[in-house]
């Protein structure tokens, strides 16, 4: 092993904050999982103290979190839906070996999950494995821009960490490969529309701070409020249509349904493709604008908020892979 031997693994766990040996590993691009310190701190008056005593004071852990970033794959990205979204129906096999996760809106509270990330001293490479419990999706983000691979950034809140778990054995899945852009199309309203950006981020709105006096200082599940979800793009100023939805003073006008699709380079059946098609019904479009920078072609920036037609999840995250199981 070397001081370039990263790993990052993760796995379910059956009860919040009881680590369990990860077994579902992921390339990643960064992490920032911090640690964060918390100290009760007395200030009595006392004759003959001018600066605070060392002995009024006592420390406690209060979780950690940051956020892991990874480009979508066309295998293991199913894994993380559950964590993201809530709820994840599998349809298939298709074609003989395709099958399709599909992560819809739904509760939250009993997904948990242990993450192991491995941080090698340097330089000397060895191995110090990090293991946080109690781990929460508590926003995420997917966003792809031209030229670059479709990226998803998950922000993570975990209850504990240990770093005296041992390192779990890597192994990652065979022949995947990156969504990208190259792939990728998005519709806005039933058409096809040309981008050079395209992000959507959806906060799980967690109370990531349940704390009570129960003999021990670390916090309880995080439960869940009211989900927002907001998207943005960039695009040519090529008419008024996208402009129109912004500056429109009825409801109906202000809606549309945006649709993502990435599809991989290599054939996972017959004739279908792996994917991942990311599905907005209720785009409200809030915000335009065009503005001239310079001698060159206008692009206009337009962005809003995921609104529930009171039918359909708010948003839909399906995605087609031979992985039998998300």
């Amino acid at each position: 092993m070397g001081a370039l031997d990263h790993q990052l693994g993760i796995v379910d766990e059956v009860t919040y904050g009881t680590a369990v040996t990860v077994t579902k590993f992921f390339e990643y691009n960064s992490e920032s999982i911090t640690e964060t310190e918390g100290r009760t701190e007395g200030d009595p008056l006392r004759s003959g103290t001018f600066v605070q005593r060392n002995d009024r004071f006592t420390p406690f852990f209060m979780g950690a979190a940051g956020t892991v970033q990874l480009d979508v794959m066309t295998k293991g990205f199913g894994y993380l839906l559950k964590h993201m979204t809530g709820a994840v129906a599998t349809t298939g096999p298709t074609e003989t070996t395709v099958y399709v996760h599909t992560g819809t809106v739904g509760e939250l509270i009993g997904d948990m999950f242990t993450c192991q990330v491995n941080r090698p001293f340097h330089p000397a490479g060895t191995n110090q494995a990090f293991t946080y419990s109690g781990g929460k999706i508590t926003r995420w983000t997917l966003a792809n821009s031209v030229d670059g691979n479709l990226v998803c950034d998950l922000e993570c809140d975990f209850q504990t960490v240990s770093d005296a778990v041992a390192l779990a054995t890597v192994s990652y899945p065979a022949s995947m490969e990156n969504l990208t852009w190259a792939g990728g199309v998005v519709s806005i309203g039933g058409s096809n529309y040309d981008v050079t950006e395209f992000s959507v981020s959806f906060d799980n709105a967690a109370n990531v701070d349940r704390r009570q006096i129960r003999g021990n200082t670390l916090k309880k599940e995080p439960t869940n409020g009211r989900r927002q979800g907001e998207f943005s793009l960039r695009a040519d100023f090529d008419s008024l249509t996208q402009r129109n939805r912004a500056h429109a003073t009825t409801r109906s006008a202000a809606l549309a349904q945006i649709i993502g699709t990435w599809t991989g380079p290599t054939l996972a059946g017959s004739t279908l493709f792996p994917s991942l098609v990311v599905t907005i019904p209720a785009a409200r479009f809030d915000s335009w604008s065009a503005a001239t920078d310079g001698p060159t072609g206008i692009e206009q920036e337009l962005s809003g908020v995921v609104r529930y037609n009171g039918t359909n999840s708010p948003i839909t995250l399906a995605y087609q892979t031979t992985d039998v199981t998300p």
